[in-house]
């Protein structure tokens, strides 16, 4: 047996009889063997981290199934294991939870209120595999840690908040502010840009915000980046308006969802009422996110994004008006 089970062994001690424990170690020769020849970005063999998700697991006082599931979490999305197999050896049950977590991995196939409609069991596995994953974000490129950082502040430590789960939420959280505490006066613009994506369809979110923000922090200094914002926010709505028509197109539907968005559109900026009832509880959200870590980035906000905001709605007014008079 490999020592990269041994944190494991220590983690479970005692606590599984023997059958079980023997369930587990099998769970780790088939991920070991499946996962042979892959490593993390930081060079270690891949195996370590389905380990250090299932030590989290197995802190958090879970059975051997989600143990099993914890080991075998990235087999079906990242090597060629066949599904049925891994039912036939540790049954439904771990299958299930695998299923599950493979559903959240795929943005695409993600249910947009899979924080409250998962099953527990599955959300504390994904808990666990993001736990570990901000552990170690150091691999990545620098604007994907702070894309995934501020995810899990606002999606994922909520989360754990609900399951009751304590000592991952506030690990999570201090681990993710830790991260994006290097983003200093760009702070607020990208809280903005992260509001204002939003509209953008979820599985390009990420993309998105991950090159927006590297250009961020290329720019000089707040006015850049205001101007920055400003033009990202003013742009949004049409951005998404493709990328949804992008979407739509491949079902034959683009024409369809395009008018009824841009009908939509033109109805709410049409009214100072209806644009702001959209926009002020986001406000509301973004300036409250911000003044619990830190009151001057929410200062900043309450002084800056309403009047890019207000901009952007004249702007996308103004062009809606224009298409009406081509129309």
């Amino acid at each position: 047996m490999s020592g990269h089970l041994q944190p494991l062994l220590t983690a479970v001690g005692g606590s599984l009889p023997e059958e079980q424990l023997r369930v587990v170690r099998r769970a780790y020769e088939v991920a070991d063997r499946w996962h042979s020849g892959q490593f993390r970005r930081d060079g270690r063999p891949y195996i370590t981290h389905p380990v250090a998700v299932a030590v989290i697991v197995s802190e958090l006082d879970q059975d051997h199934e989600l143990l099993c599931a914890a080991l075998l979490h990235d087999v079906l999305a990242d090597t060629a294991c066949p599904e049925e197999e891994l039912a036939a050896e540790f049954g439904e049950p771990s299958t299930d939870l695998l299923r599950g977590i493979r559903l959240l991995d795929y943005a695409k196939r993600r249910p947009p209120e899979w924080p409250v409609s998962t099953d527990e069991r599955v959300l504390t596995l994904k808990l666990a595999d993001r736990l570990h994953n901000q552990r170690t974000i150091s691999g990545l490129p620098e604007a994907r840690q702070r894309v995934n950082s501020q995810e899990n502040l606002d999606v994922v430590v909520p989360v754990a908040r609900r399951l009751g789960l304590t000592e991952v939420e506030e690990e999570l959280r201090r681990l993710a502010l830790a991260n994006l505490s290097g983003l200093g006066g760009a702070r607020p613009f990208f809280g903005a840009i992260t509001a204002g994506a939003i509209m953008l369809p979820a599985a390009a979110r990420g993309r998105w915000l991950e090159e927006w923000l590297g250009e961020l922090l290329a720019l000089p200094g707040g006015r850049a980046r205001l101007g920055f914002t400003f033009c990202l926010l003013a742009g949004m709505p049409w951005l998404a308006l493709t990328l949804r028509g992008q979407g739509a197109a491949r079902g034959g539907r683009v024409a369809a969802a395009g008018r009824a968005a841009v009908r939509c559109l033109r109805w709410v900026v049409r009214s100072d009422l209806r644009t702001w009832a959209l926009l002020m509880p986001l406000l509301g959200w973004l300036v409250l996110d911000a003044a619990a870590e830190r009151l001057a980035d929410a200062v900043v906000i309450v002084l800056t994004v309403p009047p890019v905001l207000a901009a952007a709605i004249h702007t996308i007014r103004a062009r809606l008006g224009d298409e009406d008079g081509r129309e």
